[in-house]
């Protein structure tokens, strides 16, 4: 695996939507997220990745869903009260796609300044740590910044952009 250096430094306070994922706070950048919603209905979509769970339907907007515990390796749990969806954008080729990310517990939004925010550190050996922003260190505890633009890698989210506009058009 590539060892991926931060890709957007943080420069100044930046307000971060906090949620655990495995008992381990984890943070993105608000600019990112469009909403946050209970659980609902998640239609299935065959032949895709463990981690895509299928589509939701958002006020008539055909949006994908990913647990992003499976998709950072961490073992799979039974959905809660507790769990929630993270409606997340990214920029794909110059197009904003929507997609939902499947957390354990959303917790807080709060600032995050520079001078708290380290790279990952080198650990002796090739890790996938692409999708990390940095590693924050916020009262005494450490949270993982993501950068919601590398969880999936281009070619994953062209087929997030393709399948949501796919969906959409079947679904008018």
């Amino acid at each position: 695996m590539e060892s991926y250096a931060t890709s957007r430094p943080i420069e100044r306070s930046t307000k971060y939507l906090t949620f655990f994922l495995k008992d381990q706070p984890y943070g993105v950048n608000v600019e990112n997220i469009l909403q946050i919603i209970a659980i609902p209905e998640i239609t299935p979509i065959p032949q895709t990745p463990p981690y895509i769970k299928g589509v939701i339907n958002r006020s008539g907007k055909i949006t994908p869903v990913m647990d992003l515990r499976l998709r950072l390796g961490l073992p799979e749990r039974d959905y809660d009260d507790r769990t929630s969806i993270i409606i997340v954008k990214v920029n794909v080729n110059g197009t904003q796609v929507f997609m939902g990310w499947i957390v354990d517990n959303v917790l807080e939004v709060i600032d995050i300044d520079a001078e708290h925010v380290d790279e990952l550190p080198s650990v002796g050996t090739s890790i996938d740590n692409r999708y990390i922003e940095g590693m924050a260190k916020i009262k005494g505890k450490v949270i993982t910044l993501l950068n919601p633009e590398r969880v999936l890698s281009k070619e994953e989210l062209i087929k997030m952009k393709n399948l949501q506009q796919e969906k959409s058009h079947t679904a008018k």
